[in-house]
């Protein structure tokens, strides 16, 4: 099987700035992947992409918004160094319980 075939892939948001980037978050055997997708793609162009070894935790984080926005809850993605990238996607219980299983046994 190929380590970069899609084994699940879910609808998700990154937050850049004020807004929020569209795209696909995609779980292969090796890596967790966000490709941004239509106007994100051709505009903001932020690719995320990590080795799951070098994943620390899988979790959620408070959603953070200026007086007016929404305050969704977050996935949390936390690397080995400390570094934390947010995404917003649908089924977040669904979407860390799949994540968390795909790490690597520590």
């Amino acid at each position: 099987m190929n380590d970069d075939a899609p084994l699940r892939a879910w609808k998700a948001r990154r937050p850049v700035g004020r807004g929020l980037a569209g795209g696909q978050l995609i779980l292969t055997r090796t890596h967790i992947t966000f490709e941004p997708k239509g106007l994100a793609a051709r505009v903001d162009g932020l690719r995320f992409s990590v080795a799951t070894k070098h994943v620390a935790a899988i979790g959620t984080a408070p959603g953070q918004g200026g007086r007016f926005a929404r305050r969704i809850e977050r996935l949390c993605i936390t690397l080995g160094d400390g570094s934390q990238w947010e995404f917003v996607v649908d089924d977040l219980p669904e979407v860390v319980a799949a994540l968390t299983e795909a790490l690597p046994p520590k």
